[in-house]
């Protein structure tokens, strides 16, 4: 069985096998992928959709991934990030979180006592409400790093960005982030 990380990709003439475990690779990124698509949309059946839709398009794709352009989680992440996009603008609506809605369960940490799990639950809302306060480039940024744990280089090649860029836009947008919800705190 091929791993994810020694999954080798045939030459042009052996296009027609299968070159990616499909299964083994879903279950690898699936927690990635659904963390980056939650932060980005407030529904999950849109996000379960999307995901199964990735999936399908990285595996019908398949051939089109060069080992020598990048890491495969790039290259997943670009066709996230891309059927996002399209998701966007098929719904011409932009993910939004109001002022007094539920945090998502799946979002949502155990906590050990009630008292922790109502200040984690208020942080949540209050950091997802001052996210959509920021720019486009700036929640894509954060929600890569954090919600899909990609790495800068890995984010800069699918932002088409300069890895030191991504640094620099990353800081300013957690520093703005930050800025954001101490003024909301001091409401």
């Amino acid at each position: 069985m091929q791993t994810v990380a020694t999954a080798e990709i045939k030459s042009e003439s052996q296009r027609a096998e299968p070159k990616l475990d499909l299964a083994e690779l879903f279950e690898y990124y699936y927690p990635r992928i659904y963390n980056y698509l939650r932060y980005r949309l407030s529904s999950v059946e849109d996000v379960e959709d999307l995901i199964g839709a990735i999936f399908e398009r990285a595996y019908a794709h398949q051939y089109r991934f060069d080992s020598s352009k990048g890491a495969f989680s790039t290259w997943l992440f670009r066709i996230a990030r891309n059927m996002l996009v399209d998701h966007y603008r098929q719904r011409q609506r932009r993910s939004t979180w109001e002022t007094g809605a539920e945090i998502p369960a799946d979002l949502v940490a155990p906590e050990p006592s009630p008292e922790a799990q109502v200040i984690h639950h208020e942080a949540l809302i209050t950091m997802l409400r001052c996210l959509e306060r920021l720019s486009e480039r700036d929640r894509e940024i954060i929600s890569l790093k954090f919600a899909g744990k990609l790495r800068n280089t890995e984010i800069s090649e699918i932002m088409e960005m300069r890895e030191k860029t991504v640094s620099v836009v990353l800081l300013r947008a957690v520093r703005r982030l930050r800025q954001e919800m101490e003024q909301e705190a001091a409401l």
